[in-house]
């Protein structure tokens, strides 16, 4: 059995170093496959616009493969996204025991539906609503990650960031309920 890391008692989750060295590394490579993508992309389209030759099948091929490749930047781009939204979070708010359990038979459009529980001030345990678990993939996190404990960072009402002991794992939860206009 495993014994779960301390919470941190910095100001903030980004000032735990084990935190930041997860986000960082996670937002490095995110930040090299937008690159990645982005330099790929300029390419076929300067050979698509620059390169001349009698045959032009090198030309053809290279403008008929800039929208795929164009369509490909979707996924480090709402990566890097994902990744700036956890790190605003992460920057805002400390890190703080919590329990999360799985609502099953609840659905969820773009996550798993899950209840965190977090630890109040008088000892008392403060639940929310069922909220929505994801990572910067449309597919759903899977929900044993976090079954030995886990950190939330954020305001319970609205949401934030839930992440394994350790601040690894991370994943973003927000409120489900819509707020109501008067």
């Amino acid at each position: 059995m495993k014994i779960a890391a301390p919470v941190p008692s910095s100001r903030y989750a980004f000032d735990d170093h084990a935190t930041r060295r997860a986000y960082e590394r996670a937002r490095r490579k995110t930040l090299i496959a937008l690159l990645f993508m982005v330099a790929a992309w300029f390419a076929l389209l300067v050979v698509a616009q620059a390169v001349e030759t009698e045959e032009q099948l090198l030309e053809g091929a290279a403008a008929f493969l800039l929208v795929p490749a164009g369509l490909l930047l979707i996924g480090p781009g709402r990566r890097m996204l994902w990744m700036i939204s956890v790190g605003r979070v992460l920057r805002s708010y400390p890190w703080q025991q919590c329990g999360v359990t799985r609502c099953d038979g609840r659905s969820s459009d773009g996550g798993t539906p899950v209840q965190v529980q977090v630890l109040g001030a008088e000892g008392a345990a403060l639940s929310t609503s069922v909220m929505t678990a994801r990572t910067w993939r449309m597919r759903r996190p899977q929900s044993g990650l976090l079954a030995e404990g886990a950190w939330f960072a954020g305001d319970l009402a609205r949401g934030g960031v839930i992440a394994g002991p350790g601040g690894r794992v991370l994943m973003g939860v927000r409120s489900t309920s819509k707020p109501k206009l008067s």
